[in-house]
């Protein structure tokens, strides 16, 4: 019947094109379309720990982000090396008004094309309720009928399970590798018990349509815990969201109180509290102690932030008081306070300024405590001397925790006394280990930054925090694909985008989010001694560099952190070293060599 090659290749062409115009057919009419079972992830872990991509926010608010999505959206995606999206959904977008039990057919067929653009471009889909029937950690105006609670009132927990049968035999013939579940978005003000118990309601009918289907469940906290009750449980999984330090990834944010009053952020923070108890919180009050050598002239500037009441910040150098401070609260702002706070406990004035002292004779270490009164909370400290000037960014706002004592290095690097770093990543490391003790998978189905934080602050955070998933073999979303936390169009005052595909692309955060080794702090961008070329590549890529020479560890990632390649390599100064990439797919890539210490990288682009 076929004459050649090219008669058979042509006529599969066409096939083809024939059966993606049936799907869609099939997505414009509202119905699910027939896709062969199948498709069930057999390593959950490896699932989560491999998925890498963005919320789109299409259907997000029925007010105001309520367009549906676009392919080009998941082409770009796929394009960028992504393969994962999460569609955080408001249940009115889908439903008539004041009746959360009649859902809409046309609106639902724009979710039926998100489904389909994903498995068109290898992108995996999970669908989530952010506004579900009954819960929200938005607030929002809703008619009588449902200013229900979640929690508490069986009408809503009706509602939300029925949601879920809808979507789960909407979808009972998309497979498991396709389509997943998030059921709901950053619990709060809930029990364990009572939350999980709803939560397997919707669980089970779920997986009384389709088994094999994967459930992410929110941790508990907006999303911060692991829950260990929910652990042995078939394709569950959960999810975390990775919002801390909170001042800096939503500083100014609109719909947080007070935001507008936080300090600009820094990079880094440390995982310190920012709280000095008094004596009215006796159960509470502890030093903040800083060991390590500091000599005649040390100067040490306190930013304080806010005041309850009353306080006194009191220093000490070793044994000695050096400097003490009262600060008393009242309708005055006075010389110390920039804004008075008034409420149900008293005034609580926002200081937000520097108090300082200068060391007299040398010290081992430094004492910062509260000597009188309730609480008064702590932006900065900073130890200068004349060779340098060292920021501690103090981060953890946790209530009720007490001080601690650290460890200055000679590098002015603050440690805990047996040398671990302290950047805020210490509640995601005990969270991570909870999950591999109770073999939970979990994933990252929330982080990004707010475009008020400056940029060069955002990028450096973006860094080390993607660096931290990838060391944690983490998967994650970033919150969001286009806007203000996004790649796209994120509207920075402070940021140089670049054109992409009609997009304005911050490609800074971009770079942040595909850290090229575990090893990143130790990176040194050189643009002139690491050159990779052709970019496009194809077969071979060559590798330039008249900054390594001996034996040079050469390793290559696609941009969602697998590692492709890895081999050590002879490098002469500017000679040129070929690598064969004739196995490798389309896509983003980044390069890095490893020589003596020292780590290049560079991104580039394969395209067969």
């Amino acid at each position: 019947m076929f004459q050649n090659d090219k008669q058979i290749k042509s006529m599969l062409r066409k096939l083809r094109y024939l059966v993606l115009f049936l799907l869609m057919i099939t997505v414009a009419r509202g119905g699910t379309t027939q896709i062969p079972a199948g498709g069930a992830i057999n390593d959950l872990h490896e699932f989560c720990s491999q998925s890498k991509g963005f919320n789109l926010l299409g259907k997000f608010d029925v007010s105001w982000s309520n367009n549906g999505y676009t392919e080009k959206e998941f082409s770009v995606i796929h394009e960028l090396g992504f393969n994962f999206v999460r569609l955080p959904l408001d249940f009115r977008t889908y439903t008539q008004y004041g009746n959360w039990n009649v859902f809409k057919e046309m609106e639902l067929t724009q979710i039926d094309k998100a489904v389909e653009w994903g498995r068109k471009y290898g992108v995996h889909i999970c669908i989530n309720l952010h506004r579900a029937p009954g819960y929200c950690v938005n607030s929002a105006t809703l008619p009588v009928s449902q200013q229900l609670d979640l929690w508490t009132d069986s009408v809503a927990q009706a509602a939300f399970v029925n949601h879920w049968v809808m979507f789960a035999n909407r979808y009972k013939e998309i497979p498991a590798d396709i389509l997943s579940f998030n059921l709901i978005n950053e619990p709060s003000k809930v029990e364990e018990d009572v939350y999980v118990e709803i939560m397997k309601r919707a669980i089970d009918s779920i997986h009384s349509v389709t088994p094999e289907r994967v459930v992410f469940v929110d941790g508990l906290n907006y999303a911060r815990d692991i829950i260990v009750s929910l652990k042995d449980e078939p394709n569950i999984a959960q999810a975390l969201h990775s919002y801390d330090p909170f001042q800096l990834t939503h500083y100014k944010a609109g719909w947080v109180n007070g935001s507008s009053e936080w300090p600009v952020p820094i990079w880094p923070m440390h995982w310190v509290s920012t709280y000095l108890y008094g004596p009215w919180k006796s159960e509470f009050k502890s030093p903040l102690v800083l060991q390590g050598d500091f000599p005649e002239g040390t100067e040490i500037t306190v930013n304080v932030r806010q005041v309850s009441t009353e306080s006194t910040l009191r220093i000490k150098a070793d044994a000695r008081i050096i400097y003490s401070k009262k600060f008393v609260c009242s309708a005055d702002p006075g010389d110390d306070f920039t804004k008075v706070v008034q409420t149900e406990w008293g005034y609580q004035n926002i200081s937000n300024k520097d108090y300082s002292v200068t060391l007299t004779e040398p010290a081992g270490g430094l004492t910062f405590e509260n000597a009188s009164g309730d609480w008064m909370t702590i932006n900065t400290i900073i130890i200068k001397n004349e060779d340098d000037s060292t920021t501690y960014n103090l981060s953890d706002g946790s209530w009720g925790k007490k001080q601690a004592t650290y460890h200055v290095d000679d590098s002015g690097a603050l440690k805990t006394p047996d040398g671990k770093d302290l950047l805020p990543f210490e509640d995601y490391r005990k969270n991570f280990a909870l999950a591999r003790e109770h073999n939970i998978p979990i994933m990252i189905q929330e982080f990004g930054v707010h475009n008020q934080t400056p940029h060069v602050v955002t990028i450096a955070f973006l860094t080390d925090l993607s660096s931290f998933f990838q060391e944690n073999s983490m998967g994650w979303a970033l919150w969001n694909l286009t806007g203000s936390f996004g790649i796209f169009n994120s509207n920075r005052s402070d940021c140089t985008y670049e054109p992409y595909q009609g997009y304005k692309l911050d490609r800074k955060m971009l770079n942040a989010l595909a850290p090229a080794d575990p090893t990143r702090s130790e990176i040194q961008l050189m643009n002139n001694a690491f050159k990779v070329f052709p970019s496009p590549a194809v077969n071979q890529l060559y590798i330039y560099s008249d900054a390594l020479q001996g034996t040079t560890l050469f390793k290559i990632w696609d941009i969602t952190g697998n590692l492709i390649f890895s081999d050590k390599m002879e490098a002469i100064p500017s000679e040129l070293i070929r690598v064969d990439i004739s196995g490798f797919k389309s896509g983003v890539y980044i390069v890095s060599a490893k020589n003596n210490g020292t780590v290049l990288s560079r991104k580039f682009l394969v395209n067969k």
